[in-house]
C-alpha cells in the first residue's frame, strides 16, 4: 500500500459544505469524499490519502487522512466545465476543521521530516515508504495530543459470529482491514455506553448522541500480525472518545484495567 499526498487550495476551490462534512465526520466517525488527485493514475483502492491545506490563509498544513475507496478515474474538473480532471473516492478517518481544530502545520512538517516537499503544485504526490512511516508517527501524535483518534464506526451488521481482521499488508506502517460488521455486533451485546467510565452519548445529548461511540480492539491488532478471528463480543468494546484516547496515550495501549484505575484513584482525590 502507499501513502498519496491530496491537496486543498481554498483560492482555487471553495469548500461551502466543509462545515456540515466535518459536522457528518464527527457524528459518524468517517467520511467520504471525491479528491482530486493531480496526474496521477497509480493509486490503487485501499492506498493510504493525507490531505493538506495550502495557500496564502493560515493555518495550513494536514487536516484528514484516510484511505482511497477507488482507483483515479475521470470526471469534469472542479472548476472548469470544459474540462475534465482525475480523481478517486476517500473515506476519511480524520478530517479536521481548519479555524476550529489544530492542524499538523507545514512549519512542522518541514522540519520533521524535510525529504518532503510539503508544497507541491499538485495533488497526487506519492510519500516515500520511510517517509510516510515517520509521517504516520507524528500525525497519531499530533491526534492525541488534541485527544483524537481515527476510529470508523459501525453501518452495517451481518450473520456471521466471528471475523477475520488483522491481514498486515505490506507497507512502511502496518495498516489492518477492520471489518465494520464485527464492530457492529459488538455495539448490538454491549450496547454504546463507555465500558470504562459509563458515559452514554445519547442520555447526555439526547437524539444528537444516539448511536455515537468508539469501540476498541482488546487485542491489538498490531500484535496479531496476520488475519485472526476476532469475537466482536470478547475482543471488541465500546468506549467513549476520552477514554479511547487515554487508552492509545502511549504506544503500547494501557489495558482498561489500568484506566478504570486511573479514573477511580482521581476521583477519591
Amino acid at each position: 500500500m502507499a501513502t498519496y499526498l491530496y491537496l486543498w487550495v481554498p483560492k482555487n476551490w471553495e469548500w461551502k459544505t466543509l462545515n456540515s462534512d466535518v459536522e457528518a465526520y464527527q457524528k459518524r466517525g468517517f467520511f467520504d469524499s471525491r479528491w482530486s488527485c493531480g496526474v496521477t493514475k497509480k493509486i490503487a483502492k485501499g492506498d493510504r490519502a493525507f490531505l493538506i491545506k495550502l495557500g496564502t490563509k493560515k493555518p495550513t498544513g494536514i487536516m484528514a487522512s484516510g484511505y482511497s475507496l477507488s482507483e483515479p478515474f475521470e470526471k469534469e474538473h472542479y472548476s472548469d466545465p470544459q474540462r475534465t480532471a482525475l480523481y478517486t473516492d476517500i473515506r476519511y478517518d480524520i478530517l479536521l476543521h481548519p479555524e476550529k481544530e489544530r492542524l499538523l502545520e507545514c512549519k512542522y512538517l518541514n522540519k520533521a521530516i524535510p525529504e518532503v516537499k510539503w508544497s507541491p503544485r499538485a495533488g497526487g504526490m506519492t510519500i516515500p515508504p520511510e517517509q510516510a512511516e515517520k509521517l504516520e508517527e507524528i500525525w497519531k501524535d499530533h491526534l492525541l495530543s488534541s485527544g483524537l483518534f481515527p476510529i470508523t464506526l459501525a453501518e452495517e451488521v451481518f450473520t456471521p459470529e466471528k471475523y477475520r481482521e488483522g491481514a498486515t499488508r505490506r507497507i512502511s506502517v502496518n495498516a489492518y482491514e477492520r471489518d465494520p460488521r464485527a464492530r457492529k455486533d459488538c455495539l448490538a451485546h454491549h450496547g454504546y455506553f463507555c465500558t470504562v467510565c459509563g458515559f452514554d452519548f445519547e442520555k447526555v445529548y439526547g437524539d444528537l448522541g444516539k448511536g455515537f461511540i468508539h469501540v476498541h480492539h482488546i487485542r491489538p491488532l498490531g500484535k496479531a500480525g496476520e488475519a485472526y478471528e476476532v469475537d466482536p463480543v470478547v475482543d471488541l468494546i465500546p468506549v467513549c472518545p476520552n477514554c479511547h484516547a487515554m487508552i492509545h496515550r502511549e504506544k503500547l495501549p494501557y489495558t482498561i484495567e489500568k484506566i478504570k484505575e486511573s479514573i477511580t484513584v482521581n476521583k477519591s482525590v
